[in-house]
């Protein structure tokens, strides 16, 4: 079976056959399983088989004879750099460049999948996902940076997360125009999100991210999180407890962000367990717009352990949970307009006092909380605060006016 398949490949690419034209777009794909390798029509003219047909050689890459099913070409760009993983009710199926083969450990059970790269895999990978799974994951473990596409994406983890990047490296995430990617995990588990990564995340690509986190975290990072100006959406749909956590820093410079059935703070920012890693525990809004839907008592619609700065972008939040706060700030909090782009803070917030009379735990209702300093230099300030013993804006240390608009009330050290 497999053996009149590879005669049929050596005759076409090793006696000098040309294959059709636009070969130099051509690729020789080589199926194994669920995984399918793929080669250059340049890297095919090279194959060789074995004596005793036990092996197929492409160039540097060795395959069992015995783990083939089939050889055909087609008429799609080689990439060596791309994998692609598609999902479907029959499993997953992988397309891997045979440049990676050998520096790949892949594993494959139904919809889960897992890649470890080698420790000497020194250059930039890009995985594809796309495709519906009900029950299906995707991990990836390495010690170079990588980059992943969600291409309208549908991934199911009834037993863990959807996806978990474990590299420590920077991550680039790209959601097409057009495309939805849906992800959530199974509840009940002990890993930290529904969408992880130990790393550095990087967000562009103008699709929409749709996440649930039944366990804990609907995203987190233990590095910092970027989301650029070309960021499409992302929607929390639920969280048992952040609905983003995130280490280091955050940095928004676009995209639109809504949160819904969140038990924890919409997003945390923490300090890691470097303490002079750069940037630690602050937040940086530049541009995009957050709707925070602040309904579990004592909880923040975002948070962050260090400063926070907001120079752009829309932030709107529904503050109604006991003792909650639409903004809390560790220490230093700066509000400003440095250019044309409208920087607008917009909350309603009725929530009242969590733990009323105990000396520990009793938290008041906030618009925004400030454990420093805070700093309004232009932008547009609007909150309503009318639950009782609520306040549009506290501050632990002095409150500096220099420039925009401002209606309500704010409380401070040196009022």
């Amino acid at each position: 079976m497999k053996r009149s398949l590879l005669s049929l490949a050596a005759a076409l690419l090793l006696t000098g056959a040309a294959l059709p034209e636009q070969a130099t777009a051509q690729r020789l794909r080589v199926h194994c399983g669920p995984t399918t390798f793929v080669t250059s029509a340049e890297k095919a003219g090279q194959m060789s088989i074995s004596a005793d047909g036990s092996l197929l050689q492409l160039g540097e890459t060795t395959i069992a004879t015995t783990q083939i099913d089939s050889i055909t070409v087609d008429r799609e760009a080689y990439n060596p750099l791309a994998i692609a993983v598609n999902y479907s009710k029959a499993g997953a199926r992988l397309t891997v460049p045979c440049h990676l083969k050998d520096k790949l450990t892949i594993t494959v059970d139904a919809g889960k999948v897992g890649f470890l790269q080698a420790t000497d895999l020194q250059e930039e990978v890009t995985y594809t996902l796309s495709g519906t799974s009900a029950n299906g994951s995707f991990a990836m473990d390495g010690e170079y940076k990588a980059a992943l596409v969600l291409n309208g994406l549908t991934l199911t983890n009834t037993a863990g997360p959807a996806i978990d990047i474990a590299n420590g490296k920077r991550i680039n995430v790209t959601l097409p125009a057009g495309t939805t990617t849906t992800l959530t995990d199974g509840a009940g588990g002990l890993h930290k999100a529904c969408f992880f990564i130990n790393g550095h995340a990087e967000f562009d690509g103008a699709g929409t991210l749709v996440l649930t986190g039944n366990t804990k975290h609907a995203y987190a990072s233990d590095e910092y999180t970027q989301f650029k100006p070309t960021f499409g959406q992302m929607q929390v749909a639920k969280a048992a407890s952040d609905g983003l956590h995130i280490e280091q820093y955050l940095q928004v410079q676009g995209g639109t962000f809504t949160f819904a059935n969140i038990a924890g703070d919409n997003v945390d920012v923490s300090i890691t367990k470097t303490p002079t890693d750069t940037l630690n525990g602050q937040v940086f809004i530049e541009g995009g717009t957050l709707t925070l839907n602040v309904a579990s008592d004592d909880t923040k619609g975002m948070k962050c352990d260090s400063a926070m700065t907001i120079t752009g972008g829309t932030i709107k939040a529904t503050v109604s949970g006991l003792g909650t706060k639409g903004i809390s700030v560790g220490t230093d909090l700066l509000i400003a307009q440095p250019t044309t782009t409208a920087t607008l803070i917009d909350m309603a917030v009725t929530g009242t006092t969590y733990m009323p009379g105990d000396a520990l735990l009793e938290s008041k209702c906030r618009g925004i909380k400030v454990k420093g300093d805070f700093t309004f230099d232009g932008g547009t300030i609007k909150i309503s605060a009318t639950g009782t013993k609520s306040k549009a804006i506290s501050v632990d240390g002095d409150y500096t006016y220099k420039s925009g608009s401002i209606n309500c009330a704010v409380s401070a050290a040196n009022m």
